[in-house]
C-alpha cells in the first residue's frame, strides 16, 4: 500500500514538472502577464496620509534594451479620480489629456479644464516627449503604449506604468499619485538620448467672455532658479528660452497653475509657438525639462488651485504673486478669510474689513480735515497774498517770494497743507492690494455678494456698483471744504467720472470696497460739517 502512495506522488510531481516544461511552448499567451486595468474600467486614486509635502520619487532606471515588441492593440484612458480632481490618461503617446478640477468651476458650471482642448490631430499633451529626432518624437507620441494600473484593494490607483517598445527603441513613463494636486513623474528612453517632457501650451481654454478680459491673464511662464521667482510674459522675450537648473517651471494664469519641478533633470525650457483651434488663434508658451544625459527624467507635478496655503506647503508660494503691494494684499486675504468665517460672505467681509480700514484710519483722516477746514478759513488771506503777486506770476522770483509769505502764514495758523494728501497717499496701497488680492486670489473667485453680483473677483455685469461709487464720488467731492481757486474744483468735480470710467471693468469686490469707504466718508464728512457749524471755537483748538 505505502508504495502504491510513493509511486502516485512521484507520478504526479513528474507529471507537473512536465507540464511547467511543455506548457508555456503550447499556450504562450497563459505565460504572458495580463494588465491589471482594462481598457474599460476606470479607477479611482485617493490621497495617501503618510505622504509628505515634498516627495522624492523613485530614480528612474533605464529600460533594457527591448527583446520583442511591447506595445497595445487599442487606445486606452486610464480616469484616475481624487476628491480634488479627475484626471485622464491616455495610453496613446502616454500622455495627460484631461485635468478637472471637481472643487473648481468655470462660468458654464463646469469644473475648471487645466488641460489646453486641441485637435485631435495633436500629440503634444501634457508628457509628449520631443527630441532633435522628428521621426521618433512622431513615433512615440502617437504609439500605442501597454498599460499597468497599481491600486489598492479599494480600487484607488497608487500608479501607472506605460511601456513601449518596438524597432530598437524602448521607453518607459511611470506615473505616481498620492497628494492633493500632486503627483510623481519618471522616464526613461533606451537607447539613451536627449529629449524633453512638455506641460502645455498654455494653461486652459479661454471661455469667449474671458478673451477680452482685462483681469484674466493666462498662459504666462513661471520659473524659479535658486529661490528667485520669475513670470515670463507669453508674448514677449526669445521663442526659446534654455535654463541649465530651475527648482521648478510651468504655466500660469490668475487663478491656477501646472509646474514641473525636476528631480532628476539636465535643465529646462520656455518655448512659444504659434496654436491655433478653431476658437482660439495666438502665440502660447510650453514648459518643459531636459532628461538627464543617461535617458532618465524624474519630477514632481503639480495641477491645481493657486490656494495660498496649499502652495506653501508644496514650496511654491513664489508663484502666488499679489503686485507690487503683495504684502498688504496677502495681509487683507488672511484678514478676509477670518471675517468670512463669521459673515460667510465675501461681499460682506469687504464691507466689514472696509469700515475696519476706515476706523483704523479715522485719526489721520479726522486731522486732515480739520487741516482742510482751516485752510478754507485762511482762503481770503491766501487769495490776498495771491492778488498782490498777480502781476509777477510769470517772474520766479516773485512767485518764490510769493510761496515764502504763503508758507509763512501757514506756519503761523499751525496748518501743513500736505495734511489733506495723506489719507489718499495711504489709500493708494491698499487700494492696489485689494485689486492684487480680488484678481488673484482663488479663493474669492466665484464668490457671490447679493443679487446680480455673482462673482467678486469679475465686473459688475450691469455696472450699477460704478454708478453709485461715481455718484457717492461727486457727493464726497461737493462736501469737501474747497481749497484753491475755482479751476481746481472744476478738475476736482470731474475724477468722479475719470474714476467711474476706470473701475467699470475692474472687479466688483474692488469697486465694493471704494463704494463703502466713500459712503463712510460722507458720512464723516457730514458729522464733521455739523460739528463745525455748532462749534466753531474747536477750530482755533485744534491745531
Amino acid at each position: 500500500m505505502e508504495k502504491r502512495i510513493f509511486a502516485a506522488i512521484g507520478i504526479s510531481v513528474a507529471l507537473l514538472w512536465l507540464w511547467a516544461v511543455i506548457a508555456p511552448r503550447l499556450f504562450p499567451e497563459l505565460a504572458r502577464p495580463k494588465p491589471v486595468s482594462p481598457p474599460a474600467k476606470s479607477v479611482a486614486a485617493r490621497p495617501s496620509p503618510t505622504s509628505s509635502a515634498n516627495p522624492s520619487p523613485e530614480v528612474a532606471a533605464a529600460p533594457a534594451p527591448p527583446t520583442a515588441p511591447v506595445a497595445a492593440s487599442s487606445r486606452i484612458e486610464t480616469e484616475v479620480r481624487t476628491d480634488e480632481y479627475i484626471a485622464r490618461f491616455s495610453n496613446r503617446g502616454a500622455q495627460l489629456v484631461s485635468f478637472k478640477l471637481t472643487r473648481y468651476l468655470d462660468k458654464s458650471n463646469q469644473p475648471v479644464e487645466l488641460v489646453k482642448a486641441r485637435p485631435a490631430s495633436r500629440t503634444d499633451f501634457p508628457f509628449a516627449i520631443e527630441s532633435s529626432n522628428a521621426a521618433l518624437n512622431s513615433r512615440i507620441n502617437q504609439a500605442l503604449y501597454d498599460v499597468n494600473v497599481d491600486g489598492d484593494n479599494a480600487g484607488h490607483v497608487r500608479s501607472i506604468e506605460y511601456r513601449y517598445a518596438a524597432d530598437a527603441v524602448s521607453v518607459t513613463k511611470t506615473f505616481k499619485f498620492g497628494q492633493p494636486y500632486l503627483f510623481d513623474v519618471s522616464m526613461a528612453i533606451s537607447p539613451a538620448l536627449r529629449y524633453r517632457t512638455i506641460i502645455g501650451p498654455g494653461l486652459r481654454t479661454l471661455a469667449p467672455e474671458e478673451h477680452d478680459n482685462r483681469i484674466i491673464i493666462t498662459g504666462n511662464g513661471v520659473l524659479q532658479r535658486d529661490g528667485s521667482f520669475s513670470a515670463i510674459n507669453r508674448e514677449k522675450g526669445d521663442r526659446l528660452r534654455i535654463f541649465d537648473h530651475v527648482d521648478f517651471i510651468g504655466i500660469e494664469d490668475n487663478y491656477f497653475l501646472s509646474v514641473l519641478r525636476p528631480q532628476k533633470a539636465d535643465g529646462a525650457v520656455l518655448r512659444r509657438v504659434d496654436f491655433k483651434t478653431s476658437k482660439d488663434d495666438r502665440e502660447e508658451l510650453y514648459a518643459g525639462v531636459n532628461a538627464a544625459p543617461d535617458g532618465t527624467l524624474v519630477a514632481n507635478v503639480f495641477f491645481g488651485p493657486k490656494e495660498t496655503k496649499l502652495l506653501d506647503r508644496y514650496g511654491l508660494a513664489s508663484a502666488l504673486q499679489f503686485g507690487m503691494f503683495g504684502i498688504i494684499a496677502r495681509f487683507l486675504l488672511e484678514v478676509l478669510v477670518w471675517i468670512n468665517q463669521a459673515t460667510k460672505n465675501y461681499g460682506w467681509a469687504i464691507i466689514v474689513l472696509t469700515i475696519l480700514i476706515k476706523i483704523v484710519l479715522y485719526p489721520l483722516q479726522h486731522k486732515s480735515i480739520v487741516s482742510m477746514k482751516k485752510m478754507q478759513k485762511l482762503q481770503p488771506k491766501m487769495d490776498a497774498i495771491k492778488n498782490r503777486y498777480k502781476k509777477a506770476r510769470t517772474d520766479a522770483d516773485q512767485r518764490q517770494k510769493m510761496n515764502v509769505e504763503m508758507m509763512k502764514l501757514y506756519q503761523q495758523e499751525g496748518i501743513n497743507p500736505m495734511s489733506g494728501c495723506f489719507p489718499i497717499v495711504l489709500q493708494l496701497p491698499i487700494l492696489w492690494g485689494f485689486y492684487g488680492l480680488l484678481s488673484r486670489a482663488i479663493e474669492l473667485r466665484g464668490a457671490p455678494f447679493i443679487g446680480w453680483i455673482h462673482d467678486l473677483s469679475d465686473k459688475d455685469p450691469y455696472y450699477v456698483t460704478p454708478i453709485l461709487m461715481t455718484i457717492t464720488m461727486f457727493i464726497q467731492t461737493w462736501i469737501t471744504p474747497q481749497t484753491g481757486d475755482a479751476s481746481q474744483r472744476r478738475v476736482f468735480l470731474i475724477m468722479p467720472l475719470v474714476f467711474g470710467f476706470i473701475f467699470k471693468d475692474m472687479p466688483s469686490g474692488l469697486v465694493l470696497y471704494w463704494l463703502v469707504q466713500n459712503v463712510l466718508t460722507i458720512v464723516q464728512q457730514m458729522i464733521m460739517n455739523k460739528w463745525w457749524k455748532d462749534h466753531p471755537a474747536e477750530l482755533q483748538a485744534a491745531t
